[in-house]
């Protein structure tokens, strides 16, 4: 009498401990993050402009700096805007004049930082106090700040800084400290102050 009882609660023991071993599997196991999923990099624009100027004046109404392409483009997760025929010119307090073009430019929200590629070119026109002569830089890749002044490139490059010629496999230029450094095959025409062109 006593095993038919055994055998007939067999199956409600069986399920009790399988109930069991399943509740405690569930509380040991690691919870499962619900939130969302990231989203993959988003490659529609935030906008599309085209043809445009921008320019910026100081309180005496005097232009500062100007930028204009022939389109320009952000998208949603770059802190860059991306311009295609780039053209930049600023002046600063002291009537200094920079200027750079590109076929494209990558340029920062405040207008400080350029990525420069296809034709690079960055100009600082010579100092009207004589200061400094012209300055040009020319390569396929230019990496550009305006303020404080530097200019960085690992592709090669062409400089002319007044009567003298450079050009090198790579350079960092700082205007500030006015060192430069060119590394990688470099060729140099330096042209004495005195000679005539």
């Amino acid at each position: 009498m006593v095993i038919d009882r055994l055998v007939l609660a067999l199956p409600l023991l069986m399920v009790a401990v399988l109930a069991l071993g399943s509740y405690w599997m569930v509380r040991s196991a690691p919870g499962v993050d619900t939130g969302e999923l990231p989203r993959p990099p988003d490659d529609t624009p935030d906008y599309l402009i085209e043809g445009f100027t921008v320019q910026k004046f100081d309180d005496s109404g005097r232009l500062t700096a100007l930028l204009k392409g022939a389109s320009a483009q952000r998208l949603p997760d770059a802190p860059w805007i991306e311009i295609q025929k780039f053209t930049f010119l600023s002046t600063d307090a002291q009537g200094r004049v920079k200027r750079a073009s590109a076929d494209q430019g990558l340029s920062s929200q405040d207008n400080n930082e350029f990525q420069l590629s296809g034709h690079a070119l960055m100009v600082r026109d010579a100092h009207p106090a004589g200061d400094y002569p012209r300055l040009e830089i020319r390569g396929d890749f230019l990496h550009v700040w305006t303020e404080p002044e530097k200019v960085e490139s690992d592709k090669p490059v062409q400089l002319v800084h007044g009567k003298h010629r450079i050009r090198a496999d790579s350079l960092q230029y700082d205007g500030t400290t006015r060192t430069l450094q060119m590394d990688g095959r470099v060729q140099a025409i330096l042209v004495s102050e005195n000679s005539t062109p």
